[in-house]
């Protein structure tokens, strides 16, 4: 006959992931679990962590606040199988020494060998790995963990991320699964993607930011845009469409600690972290994910004019102005996005992307062209590479559109206006005059409407000088840094270098069409 605590455990076993880890939190806070006699998480968001149920959390933020410990826990007393991973093989070596030690505590063996790994009774697995070399994420293909942890995680690449978190599966019975990742703020624009994944929480752009609290969960889904992963926030578990495929939303959660929530590091760590250069030392303290924002020196574009364009398209600058250029980006099949910047006066209107395999050949493009140009806008075509030549085929030759072309690698002839200094290629000239356009005291007042994605590409351009000249960072150096084509804001920078001509144009055509009027009768109405 059964003992009531063999009832009592047999009871456990069988209830619901969610309500066995209710009732293990409620067993913890009473301190009566055996398994937190050699480990327990700190109160406060270290609980938080160990108990959330969001399929991916993001944690941490300032430098001290228990991410490794987190890690550590999880690893050892809530998953049957875990993989941990850092950027660099080397950079392992201070959690699994973490680990091992409270290991040695509870009489579980160590961690060996080389990548370090642990095995224990019942088939239980703690492997660790490293993303930081090309290909290293093909590694992990097909092998399943409950536990997913990635520390540091503003160093990696986010595509090797999620192709790790293809196999965050189990086959044990109630077992739950989890992805983790513990960092500190992004330096340097390193972890940028970070601020997209948990935008309700980290992106002031974000209409849900201020709104949701720390540990909330919401629900969200990957979509890769070929070259870039972006997220769609959804209301809640239930399959979604989303542009004409039906996906499963995960939980999504950020849960902030600091330094004052370890009780284990003191005054000592502080004054550690304030011999920190700026912008570093505010970041790793306060854990503020934009703290470590800092123009390069190097820069194009400041992030602070940006965001006064952003705030000119909120006061609606130009809202009810036609038309005026409508500029495209091509990308003909690939994993790059075809982009339509619309801009109407000073006004940069909602910009339309499709993905490259929907936009095949020239036809599809000047077909969305079409569709999308209003006022007889001149369009203008990036043909740089040849990409665009099949468009401005088709718009000519089919429709009898005229349409402009623009080849970024085509020599200038034009120079800075206050430096005088002579531009490399017409890519570098573009874009400066984007530069010189959102300068404060320009004058010219453009309006740009608010995306994080636009910002980020904007301010990601730099420039050098090359045999006396101003030269742009290519559109291969700023995706490789970036992760991403910089379409967007290639968009926005062939509407502004057309816009003198089409409003030119347009006057033309305006005197054109008067002169053109027929003379009134003088003997009308007699």
């Amino acid at each position: 006959m059964a003992t009531a605590l063999e009832t009592l455990i047999d009871h456990i076993d069988r209830m619901p992931a969610d309500e066995r880890v209710a009732l293990q939190k409620q067993l913890d806070e009473a301190g009566v679990l055996d398994q937190f006699s050699v480990w327990r998480p700190q109160a406060g968001p270290q609980t938080e962590g160990y108990f959330s149920k969001a399929d991916l959390t993001l944690y941490g933020g300032a430098a001290g606040g228990g991410k490794t410990d987190l890690i550590a826990g999880l690893a050892l007393f809530a998953h049957h199988k875990a993989a941990i991973f850092r950027q660099s093989l080397k950079s392992l070596k201070g959690l699994s020494e973490r680990m091992n030690a409270l290991m040695r505590q509870a009489g579980m063996g160590k961690i060996s060998g080389n990548p370090p790994r642990w095995t224990g009774p019942d088939e239980r697995l703690i492997e660790f790995g490293h993303l930081g070399l090309p290909g290293a994420e093909e590694d992990w293909q097909g092998r399943d963990h409950d536990l997913k942890a990635f520390d540091e995680g503003a160093q990696m690449d986010p595509r090797k991320i999620i192709f790790v978190l293809g196999w965050l599966r189990t086959t044990r019975r109630g077992q739950r699964c989890r992805g983790l990742i513990a960092t500190n703020p992004p330096l340097g624009g390193q972890g940028d993607y970070l601020s997209d994944w948990f935008a309700p929480w980290l992106d002031p752009l974000h209409p849900l930011y201020g709104k949701v609290q720390p540990g909330e969960i919401l629900w969200a889904v990957f979509i890769d845009d070929g070259d870039a992963i972006r997220t769609v926030w959804v209301d809640g578990p239930e399959p979604v469409e989303i542009e004409g495929e039906v996906r499963t939303p995960k939980s999504r959660t950020f849960i902030p600690a600091r330094r004052q929530d370890n009780r284990f590091l003191g005054t000592d760590y502080d004054a550690q972290l304030d011999q920190m250069p700026e912008p570093m030392r505010t970041a790793l303290k306060t854990g503020d994910f934009l703290a470590a924002r800092q123009d390069h020196e190097w820069q194009v574009i400041p992030s602070d004019w940006v965001d006064l364009a952003f705030e000119r398209y909120d006061q609606r600058i130009d809202r009810d102005e036609p038309m005026t250029v409508l500029a495209v980006d091509v990308a003909q099949g690939g994993k790059d996005r075809t982009v339509l910047q619309p801009l109407h006066g000073r006004r940069f209107e909602t910009n339309i992307v499709r993905k490259g395999t929907d936009t095949k050949d020239g036809a599809d493009v000047g077909s969305l062209i079409i569709r999308e140009r209003r006022d007889n806008a001149m369009i203008v075509v990036d043909c740089t590479g040849g990409w665009g030549g099949d468009t401005v085929g088709f718009l000519k030759r089919e429709n009898n559109i005229p349409a402009e072309k623009c080849v970024f690698s085509a020599q200038s002839g034009e120079s800075a206006k206050d430096s005088r200094i002579p531009f490399y290629n017409l890519r570098a000239e573009l874009y400066w005059r984007l530069r010189e356009a959102l300068h404060p005291k320009s004058g010219l007042g453009l309006a740009i409407r608010r995306s994080a994605t636009v910002k980020a590409q904007l301010t990601a351009h730099r420039w050098k000088m090359r045999n006396g000249k101003i030269l742009i960072e290519s559109k291969e150096e700023i995706k490789e840094r970036l992760g991403s084509s910089p379409d967007e804001a290639d968009a926005i920078v062939e509407a502004l270098g057309w816009k003198q001509k089409a409003e030119l144009k347009k006057v033309l055509r305006t005197e054109a069409e008067s002169r053109m009027a027929p003379l009134g009768d003088p003997l009308d109405g007699f």
